[in-house]
């Protein structure tokens, strides 16, 4: 598939349980965003709409059509892609090749990104589009003369291709390599040259809030060893999120670039040390996001999107893993701690405290890793209000945030946050709007890299 849904609204609740429908905002009203599928209708096919085979059909042929139009753009721009590149691998070794593709992938699919739905050719349907086309390219080669090296340059992209894909793209990859070396004159073909490997211990580092993580490797490619790969994670949405992702030279550069990222206040005493929580670390490194794209991102978070979530399998293999260190479940015992905090701070509470405070743990608690439930920092009080005020009809979501000062409060007495970072959190724990987050409360931008 080239092209699956981004994730630009409500992130969806991984507990389901039911709920009173009177405080949940009809998202039916919402007006719709693009064109319909059916503004192209005519009308002879207008009557057909009115019934439900009508729009099942009408949806079929709009899916189809747009999926057509993304092969087509991906097809295009990887035939263009390659004889770019293709040109310059002489002057280039292997390495700087892989960062060239990566560099060009992110370009064309940040331009996709910004332009109409149907031309948001994914991340996983582009890569698939340049294997397809290098593919292509070698067989012709291959077919003209065996002894002609018109085949090099396409086949270095390939493995380069390789060398960047994560395990669920490996497939595709496999299959084009087997098929060329089928091919006349393809038994020739040279190996492979082997992927990226993690050489070294794991280090990471963590923000003044906690929720915000740096986590680097040593990596080694045929012809560059020892660089150090960095993510930059944070965890202030519903999930943790990968913002920035690079090779540095050294881990010093690599934490340097974390903390100008971070901000001094956060991270400005921050240093790497070893992992010590692998299971946490599984939670936090970026995997295989299936059909739904978070949306937002931007060329280099595109560029690095597949080589991220290679070098992040690559780590766990290397690491013993286990369950994040955590001894109980806060969301279980957070609402009747809140509520007994609550009442020594207030004395009388809400006629429906009980069900406030349990639908504001739910908010605040969809995908975050369970360790980091008690952290609290200006951006997660961000994204908690843009959520709630999505989520919920308006007067409930008063309510909920009229909790949140308070909440932040509590938050603070279990993780031991400073006053003055408490204070830091005050302005958007009422509401205020988050520069770098935004106001829109369909469309937070959970991939910017927030400087607190």
């Amino acid at each position: 598939m080239l092209a699956g849904p981004t994730l630009t609204g409500m992130p969806v609740s991984r507990k389901r349980k039911p709920r009173k429908n009177k405080r949940k905002k009809d998202r039916r009203q919402r007006p719709a965003v693009g064109p319909s599928p059916f503004e192209s209708t005519s009308d002879a096919d207008a009557s057909t709409l009115a019934t439900l085979p009508g729009v099942l059909e009408a949806l079929g042929r709009e899916g189809r059509r747009r999926e057509e139009r993304r092969r087509s753009l991906a097809t295009s721009a990887a035939a263009e892609l390659i004889t770019e590149l293709a040109d310059i691998t002489p002057d280039i070794d292997d390495a700087e090749l892989a960062d060239e593709l990566c560099r060009r992938c992110g370009e064309h699919l940040a331009t996709w990104a910004d332009g109409p739905s149907d031309s948001d050719v994914s991340p996983d349907g582009f890569i698939v589009a340049v294997v397809q086309v290098a593919c292509a390219r070698v067989e012709e080669a291959l077919a003209e003369s065996t002894a002609a090296d018109g085949w090099q340059g396409p086949w270095r992209i390939l493995a380069a291709v390789a060398g960047i894909v994560p395990s669920w793209l490996g497939e595709p990859v496999d299959d084009a390599v087997r098929q060329l070396r089928e091919h006349p004159g393809g038994q020739h073909l040279p190996a492979l040259p082997k992927g990226p490997r993690v050489t070294g211990e794991v280090v990471w580092t963590r923000d003044a809030y906690g929720s915000r993580f740096g986590i680097a490797a040593p990596v080694s490619t045929p012809q560059r060893p020892n660089r150090w790969y960095l993510w930059d994670v944070d965890a202030c949405g519903f999930r943790p999120f990968t913002v920035h992702s690079a090779y540095y030279p050294t881990a010093e550069a690599a934490l340097s670039a974390w903390r100008a990222g971070v901000g001094d206040v956060a991270g400005g005493g921050s240093s790497f040390s070893p992992v010590d929580d692998p299971g946490l670390l599984a939670e936090l490194l970026p995997t295989h996001e299936g059909i739904f794209r978070t949306g937002c991102e931007n060329g280099e978070q595109f560029a690095e999107y597949h080589r991220a979530r290679r070098l992040a399998e690559a780590v766990m293999r290397g690491l013993r893993r286990g369950r994040a260190t955590t001894p109980v479940d806060p969301e279980a015992e957070a609402p009747t701690e809140f509520l007994r905090w609550l009442e020594t701070q207030r004395g009388d509470l809400h006629p429906d405290a009980d069900e406030l405070v349990r639908e504001l743990v739910e908010s605040w608690q969809i995908e975050v890793p369970a360790a980091l439930f008690y952290c609290c920092s200006p951006h997660r009080m961000a994204c908690a209000v843009l959520h709630i005020r999505n989520y919920y009809q308006d007067d409930f979501a008063a309510e909920l945030i009229e909790l949140l000062p308070d909440w932040m409060r509590w938050l603070a007495t279990r993780s031991g946050l400073s006053p003055e970072l408490v204070e830091r959190c005050q302005p958007y724990a009422t509401g205020h709007v988050h520069p770098d987050v935004g106001d829109d409360d369909t469309k937070p931008r959970y991939l910017a890299r927030v400087v607190e």
